[in-house]
């Protein structure tokens, strides 16, 4: 009787030491699985997108963001890393469109309380830009002493630079803006767009750009312009576009000042220079 006793512990006892070994039967098994890859992040659900992306690390998310087909948010700015990617880079859903973007101040960037209409706007503006031809937003006008504001005062996170750099034609700007909103068909407004001296591959672009302009995450995503100029209890014509001052910025590792004139303008910059709106271009060293 002992003897059967003495094998059947011997017995468990040696399962229990294989089941050791092979990592489990109450061993800690260790995780093994590797990061999620953009590809397998695209098949997933947008509440599986949201609950995933809110629980990946800084490093996670950076590599996520680098290795994808929309990877501008750390390889444009040089500020950004996988320490500080966790605050900030965000999954933005707008109107059920999700995608990757910097956590910038809200409201597009902007003090609400200085929020105003282009619209108010007239004459010729020095504008620079720190990004590609087809974004829509710049900074305005130049320092006392000539040079062009720096990325700590635009709040953008990247260190010296070289900036886009142009006039822009405001009064013939808001001319074209009026025929773009104005309702008509798209045939009658590429006809008076044509008639004011522009191309219909010009035409089409101003249409083009104002229609995405209206889906940009500045526009109509969470936290919008439209929502600081109502937090700021004031009322704007937001059809041309808009200026005030950029907010400062301080998250995770960043401090940045804000504090320079910014705009935002319903036409890209490609589209802008290309159009002869903007003229003068050039480039400026920024530090």
């Amino acid at each position: 009787m002992k003897n059967i006793k003495s094998k059947t512990i011997l017995c468990v006892l040696g399962i229990f030491l294989l089941c050791i070994i092979a990592n489990g039967c109450g061993a800690t098994k260790k995780n093994t699985s590797e990061p999620i890859t953009y590809e397998s992040f695209k098949l997933l659900s947008n509440e599986e997108k949201k609950t995933t992306f809110a629980n990946m690390t800084g490093k996670e998310i950076y590599d996520l963001v680098n290795n994808s087909d929309e990877n501008w948010p750390v390889t444009s700015y040089d500020l950004i890393t996988p320490d500080n990617a966790k605050e900030m880079i965000i999954l933005v859903d707008n109107n059920g469109d999700l995608h990757f973007n910097l956590d910038w101040p809200h409201y597009g960037g902007y003090i609400p309380s200085t929020i105003a209409s282009v619209a108010d706007l007239a004459g010729c503006i020095d504008i620079s830009r720190d990004g590609g031809d087809g974004g829509y937003c710049m900074s305005i006008g130049k320092n006392d002493d000539g040079s062009y504001p720096n990325n700590d005062k635009r709040s953008v996170p990247k260190t010296s630079a070289t900036v886009k750099t142009g006039i822009l034609d405001i009064d013939n700007y808001k001319a074209v803006v009026d025929v773009v909103v104005s309702g008509e068909s798209k045939e009658t407004r590429i006809t008076k767009l044509c008639t004011m001296g522009y191309t219909q591959e010009i035409a089409e672009k101003f249409i083009k750009d104002q229609e995405a302009w209206l889906t940009r995450d500045e526009v109509s995503g969470p936290d919008n312009i439209a929502d600081g100029v109502k937090l700021a209890g004031n009322t704007i014509d937001g059809r041309y576009g808009y200026y005030g001052k950029t907010a400062p910025w301080n998250a995770g590792n960043l401090n940045l000042s804000g504090g320079s004139r910014q705009i935002n303008t319903v036409f890209s910059w490609g589209t802008l220079r290309d159009s002869g709106l903007m003229t003068n271009v050039g480039t400026a060293e920024i530090h």
